[in-house]
């Protein structure tokens, strides 16, 4: 049987092998959701129903605040700093949710991100749509929409 030992100096697995082992531990851990709502009660809401879900949730009210947690991953490549997925609202103080789907979408790891709103209009959601979201969610929305929206963001891509 063969043993690796992270502390040998002579351990340095290919990097191939550390991506499988990377997605086997992230297999293992609940997957990270970042929830952005400026709404405290939907926040609290969805955050507990996502947790009921199985899913780590990161909560931020504003726009400025996910930035800036979401800097790490999307700029210097911190892959422990990316969540799996992001659900926003679209008109949140400081930046919109436009703008945090704009930024993620520059990164170097593609994010799945929901967009809710309780202002949909065609143009909006056709500028999210070209941004790159997944959907767009209209409130108030049943639970199991934003429910099946996020586990079909979350299936990996099919391949060709």
């Amino acid at each position: 049987m063969l043993t690796l030992n992270p502390a040998s100096p002579s351990y340095n697995p290919a990097p191939h092998a550390r991506t499988r082992v990377e997605r086997l531990l992230s297999r293992m851990r609940p997957r990270q959701i970042l929830l952005v709502e400026d709404h405290d009660e939907l926040r609290a809401l969805l955050a507990t129903a996502l947790r009921r879900d199985g899913y780590a949730v990161v909560e931020c009210a504003n726009g400025d605040d996910a930035l800036d947690w979401l800097g790490p991953g999307v700029l210097e490549g911190d892959l422990e700093q990316l969540p799996a997925a992001i659900i926003s609202d679209i008109r949140l103080p400081y930046f919109t949710g436009l703008d945090i789907l704009a930024g993620v979408s520059s990164g170097v790891e593609r994010i799945p991100v929901i967009l809710i709103t309780a202002f949909p209009d065609e143009e909006t959601t056709a500028l999210a749509s070209r941004f790159g979201a997944r959907c767009v969610l209209a409130k108030p929305f049943p639970l199991e929409d934003l429910r099946r929206a996020l586990r079909s963001a979350l299936e990996p891509p099919e391949r060709p």
